[in-house]
């Protein structure tokens, strides 16, 4: 049995993100009316609700997404918004909940030349990370220098996504996302809004702090909305799927090739160019398959995003519908129900 339940989050204007907690028991909602929101799901004895436990004004600006860290690190909340800034919030238990004073901000990162569109947190176990991406057209990678202390963060990393002296553009709508699996060094997803050829990409990291670009997610014919990287739960490939302007959902494949599968041309062409983007020689070169393109939105699609076990697509659009994809025992991807505020159908 399927419900949905409703309830007014009060915001004075726009929500641009919802977002749960590890737990699925909290959630965050931010707006253009610049205040962040945090809601505890409190279960009564005859019933159950999403009730406040606090807001605040966080940014002089639009706050465009917020995302919670893994729970290891405790309560913490990272913000970003049109104001440049992203800023990292954490819970004081001690203060009492609907005080304007229970989240207390930590830090401020501000090398962001313009708005910071999208924000992701590393899963990489110790060590608490932050990507973030604005419209200059470069990601950069946080880390705080001791997790326990959120006072202190230095940026490690940066690299660029857009095309050289691209001019800084509030539309680019630049969006990334981490891989969550486990591989030989990290891996990341990038739309690249407004770019020649609108398009996703694969960004590698070399393991000597240094990012290049690995394989392009092909096909997109608009901006790329959002991107979102599936868990594997012991898959022997990746999934990621895309949110498109184009009124599609993608899904595509991607899986590593070994390199003694290659033509003796092909294994040094590979190497070659893995040396030259400044990647580790070895490093396998990625295949990219589009297994799943749909258009049931038949309107922009803003926001994907995979169940905990990467077997479940959800989409959202502009048709104020959230769908849910599957696939089947075939191997192929469908969509499994559709979700709307007053009904929902399979």
């Amino acid at each position: 049995m399927s419900s949905i339940t409703a309830f007014d989050t009060a915001h004075e204007d726009l929500v641009h993100d919802i977002a749960y907690d590890f737990y699925g028991k909290r959630l965050v909602t931010c707006s253009s009316d610049q205040r962040l929101k945090v809601w505890d799901f409190v279960e009564h004895e005859d019933s159950a609700a999403w009730e406040i436990n606090d807001t605040w004004k966080a940014h002089d600006s639009s706050i465009l997404k917020a995302i919670w860290a893994n729970p290891e690190y405790g309560q913490v909340i990272a913000s970003c918004s049109f104001d440049r800034q992203v800023k990292i919030w954490e819970e004081l238990s001690v203060e009492p909940k609907n005080s304007q004073k229970r989240w207390a901000e930590r830090f401020r990162l501000v090398e962001s030349r313009g708005a910071v569109l999208d924000i992701a947190f590393s899963p990489i176990p110790g060590a608490l990370r932050l990507a973030t991406c604005s419209v200059d057209g470069i990601v950069r990678v946080y880390e705080a220098l001791e997790p326990t202390n959120l006072a202190q963060w230095s940026q490690m990393e940066e690299f660029e996504i857009a095309s050289h002296h691209r001019p800084i553009d509030a539309d680019s709508g630049y969006c990334i996302d981490w891989c969550p699996n486990r591989t030989a060094t990290a891996l990341m997803v990038v739309g690249l809004g407004k770019e020649i050829g609108a398009r996703a990409s694969l960004s590698r990291h070399d393991g000597h702090n240094r990012w290049y670009p690995a394989e392009c997610l092909p096909e997109h014919t608009q901006e790329v909305h959002d991107v979102s990287w599936a868990p594997s739960m012991a898959r022997s490939y990746q999934l990621i799927a895309t949110a498109c302007k184009d009124h599609h959902v993608r899904i595509f494949k991607i899986t590593e090739m070994p390199l003694t599968g290659l033509a003796p041309s092909q294994r040094a062409q590979s190497m070659s160019n893995n040396g030259r983007q400044g990647g580790r020689i070895g490093h396998r070169p990625l295949q990219v398959e589009m297994i799943g393109d749909f258009d049931d939105h038949h309107a922009e699609v803003w926001r994907v995003e995979w169940n905990v076990t990467g077997t479940i697509l959800s989409s959202s659009g502009d048709d104020g519908k959230l769908r849910l994809w599957k696939a089947g025992y075939d191997g192929q991807w469908r969509q499994m129900a559709v979700l709307a505020s007053t009904h929902v159908s399979s």
